[in-house]
């Protein structure tokens, strides 16, 4: 893979890292001469429609924001059976490396850190997007003290339906910072990043994690069940104060948490600026209450007076040598207006390359600020035009204005969701674009329906280039044991076939002396078959009469007895058969020659069998 060169622009230089389902390799932007990370999808998992529509559901996540916390994505793509996602590079360390390096986080560091994943998170959730999966592996920390976050591999929306179990019932997200609800398979929402910020912010604070088990499972039963333990119990450097944000960031109920990922940041800088007031006032305190003591006693060997306090003599040096140096920066600073030195010629950038004009300005102490601007492919990548222009005179450290090429002019995708596929064929093809079809079963959405669109509507593609809609199939057909719906009501039996994807198509009514009115008493497809789900079946219910009204009443019979032992006991067994069906009514060990009394309730006509020790002794009918 080292070399290779995507989309003629992104050649690969080394690995960074690998996951479950992607690799991660740093590239050189040569159109634009830049790093850049690439990110490209397993093999194994290119022809899986399930894991391509979660990795272009990251692509289409992140290109959705744009904030300072939150990893950039600058193209995306489909070459040689290779899904990738092309995304700013960030030079620096992920937290979780940079935690198990330190140890547990100064304080300032752990509330800058958690105020800047909080900010991203912000963006996200203001987007709409939910992470479902922030953890210190995902936040990346930039040498310039940044904190982005990243992968969004399973990022969702808030209109979705966000359950937390995949299609394969694991659970999705990582155990150790996962959020209760996540863990019990309810719907996440924005609270479920709070709960998982919390858990970041815990590790930063006593250098651990809250909760740990030797099974994923019982790690995981803890978020929802353990008692947690507070950062200043396991961290005495950590203020109370910041310790009980963390407690209302993981409370096992949503509703008592943040608010929002605002509100939680609000708590963090309100506790962390309270802790340092507190600890400027104790210090303050100890300092006062020091010297009252010393001020009230003469020194030994003074003739009783009280000596000059020393805090004031260092107060008073102190104060004459910052005055002074005022002074002397202030007349440095006039000579330097008075000599020019505060400014400097704007120099001449226009066709050099973006990196050579941005180097140029650094060097005559300006700052480059760029803009780009479809051109054509010769200009891609150079400077086309600067304000101000070259060789006027300005102030040092003043902003210059470049406008580089980005080629060819882009199209803008269409809205293809809900069109047929046909539709979006024609729609993609008129516009000069070429496409790939991904196919996937759909419960609700028809057959040859457009469900997802890669890229998403309004985002810039290139002439020419490959674009994916994905449409739907239509319920997926799974094997299935036809249920036996005969003597349900037939709104039970609705319900039993829906559990099957399985559809009624015509119902018919028929007259019963055995079930009720609106009673199933007979379907097409009969019980125990093997059949599949999406299939149509036919039921007809009763139209009545249905069983007669039961009559209450009792049957007596005598025992016979066994000749060679009168007194043996014998077997027997009454089986009254009616409008309702075959029922036992009594089944006994009984003295030979004694008497049973049989109470019974009988249905319209009826036949009651008696059998004495397997053999038929006596049947009874009732008109």
């Amino acid at each position: 893979m080292i070399g290779k060169v995507f989309n003629n622009r992104y050649q690969i230089i080394e690995k960074l890292g690998a996951g479950g389902t992607a690799i991660v390799f740093r590239a050189q932007d040569m159109l634009l001469n830049r790093m850049v990370t690439v990110k490209i999808l397993r093999e194994e998992y290119a022809s899986n429609n399930e894991f391509v529509r979660r990795f272009r559901h990251e692509a289409q996540a992140i290109a959705s924001l744009s904030h300072n916390n939150i990893v950039s994505v600058y193209d995306v793509g489909f070459e040689e059976n290779m899904h990738y996602i092309v995304m700013e590079f960030v030079e620096g360390e992920s937290l979780k490396d940079y935690i198990k390096r330190k140890g547990a986080l100064k304080l300032n560091e752990a509330c800058n850190i958690i105020s800047q994943l909080l900010a991203g998170l912000q963006h996200a959730h203001d987007h709409g997007i939910i992470h479902r999966d922030i953890k210190p592996h995902n936040i990346l920390l930039g040498k310039d003290g940044r904190a982005k976050v990243t992968d969004f591999g399973i990022a969702v929306g808030m209109s979705d339906v966000t359950m937390t179990y995949n299609s394969s019932s694991r659970i999705m997200g990582s155990v150790h910072y996962i959020s209760p609800e996540q863990v019990q398979g309810k719907a996440v929402t924005e609270k479920s990043d709070i709960y998982s910020a919390g858990v970041v912010f815990y590790e930063m604070l006593t250098g651990h994690l809250p909760y740990v088990g030797e099974t994923p499972i019982s790690i995981a039963m803890q978020h929802v069940q353990g008692d947690l333990i507070l950062p200043h119990q396991e961290n005495p450097n950590v203020p109370m104060a910041i310790s009980y944000v963390v407690m209302r960031a993981m409370r096992k109920n949503p509703e008592m948490r943040y608010n929002s990922a605002r509100e939680m940041a609000d708590a963090v800088r309100s506790a962390y600026e309270g802790s340092m007031s507190a600890e400027t006032e104790e210090d303050a305190i100890i300092t006062g209450s020091g010297a009252s003591r010393g001020s009230n006693k003469a020194e030994p060997g003074n003739g009783g007076k009280k000596p000059f306090p020393l805090n004031r003599v260092i107060f008073l040096a102190l104060g004459i040598v910052l005055l002074l140096s005022v002074v002397l920066l202030a007349g440095k600073f006039l000579n330097q207006v008075d000599e020019g030195e505060g400014k400097t010629k704007v120099p001449s950038v226009v066709n050099l390359t973006q990196q050579q004009a941005e180097e140029e300005i650094r060097e005559w102490e300006l700052i480059p600020s760029v803009i780009y601007r479809a051109s054509s492919d010769e200009q891609a990548g150079y400077v086309l035009s600067q304000s101000p222009t070259a060789e006027q005179e300005v102030s040092k450290g003043r902003t210059v204005e470049i406008v580089v090429g980005s080629g060819v002019a882009p199209l803008t995708m269409p809205e293809l969701i809900g069109a047929t596929q046909r539709m979006a064929e024609l729609k993609l093809g008129d516009m000069g674009l070429e496409f790939r079809v991904l196919e996937e079963f759909n419960e609700e959405i028809p057959k040859g329906e457009v469900i997802d669109q890669y890229p998403l509507p309004q985002a810039e593609v290139r002439p020419g280039s490959t674009v994916e809609i994905v449409v739907s199939m239509g319920p997926e057909h799974e094997p299935i044991t036809m249920p036996n719906l005969i003597g349900m009501p037939l709104e039970d039996a609705y319900a039993a076939l829906e559990e099957f994807r399985i559809t009624v198509s015509s119902v018919s009514s028929a007259a019963s002396l055995q079930y009720p009115e609106n009673f199933v008493i007979e379907q097409s497809i009969p019980a125990e078959t093997a059949t599949e789900s999406g299939i149509e079946i036919i039921l007809t219910v009763s139209e009545g009469p249905g069983p007669a009204a039961a009559v209450e009443t009792t049957f007596s019979y005598f025992v016979p007895i066994l000749s060679s032992s009168p007194s043996s006991e014998r077997s027997v067994q009454a089986t009254l058969t009616d409008s309702t069906g075959m029922h036992i009514v009594f089944n006994q060990m009984v003295p030979g020659g004694s008497t049973i009394t049989i109470p019974m309730s009988i249905s319209g006509p009826g036949i009651l069998n008696i059998t004495v020790d397997g053999t038929q002794a006596h049947t009874e009918v009732y008109e």
